[in-house]
Parts: C-alpha cells; structure tokens; sequence
C-alpha cells in the first residue's frame, strides 16, 4: 500500500512538471515570434518595402515567409529607426510555403522601420507571392 501512495504521488509530480514544461515551451514558441506586415508582391516589378512602425517595439531577429506563389529574393535591407541599415544578400528562390533563415539582427535590440525587398520575377500559373516579415523580440 505504501509503495503504491509512493508511485501515485511520484506520477502526479512528473505528470504536472511534465505539463508545465510542454505549457512554457508553447507560450515561448508563440510569444517569440509577432508579424509584422506582409507584402503582396508583383512578378512585374523588382522591388517592394514592409513598412513597420515603431510601436511594435524592439527586436533580436528577423525571418520572411513566402506564401502563395514562389519568388527569387536577391536580398532585403532592414532600415532601423535610428537610420543604420544592414543588407542581407540571399539570391535564391524561395518557394511557397519556405521561409528565410533567421536573421540575427547586428546590435541586438532595434526597432525597424522598414524592410526593402529585391527579387526577380519567378513565372508561375499560381498567383503573386506574399512576403510575410516576422520579428522576435
């Protein structure tokens, strides 16, 4: 009897550790990562920009998520609300439903203030591309 209060007690424990492992792990994932715009780009023109306001406050990383339609990014320029910029060169074609890597942003916290795109047309029957930008605080 008393091993089995032992092993029911030792159950509960591990089983409500368990849980709030899992529950943090999941409110970290979706705390992480907040949208912040998205463009629906043309396969006619060669560039477009993601304005993000400074409300949306600072941030340590950047991804784009391509949606859609696929796209050949050549690279982006992040604009920061201090007027610094950093220039990420990419020249690959992202298909729909692919993201970036994770962009580790150069000073750590910043607050954006735009990011330009530059790509080249990708011929397709399925549509425009949207180019969804992401920020980790």
């Amino acid at each position: 009897m008393k091993s089995l209060f032992i092993a029911l007690i030792a159950f509960v424990s591990l089983s409500a550790f368990s849980t709030s492992q899992a529950g943090k792990n999941l409110t970290v994932v979706n705390q992480a990562w907040e949208k912040l715009g998205s463009r629906v780009v043309t396969m006619t023109g060669d560039h477009d920009e993601i304005l993000v306001t400074a409300t949306e406050g600072v941030y340590t990383a950047i991804q784009l998520r391509i949606l859609k339609a696929p796209i050949h990014l050549l690279n982006i320029n992040i604009i920061f609300g201090n007027g610094d910029n950093e220039n990420i060169v990419f020249d690959k074609l992202f298909t729909a439903g692919s993201e970036t890597r994770v962009i580790d942003l150069v000073g750590n916290k910043r607050i954006i203030k735009k990011v330009n795109l530059n790509y080249k047309s990708a011929p397709t029957q399925k549509g425009r591309a949207v180019v969804s930008l992401w920020g980790r605080h």
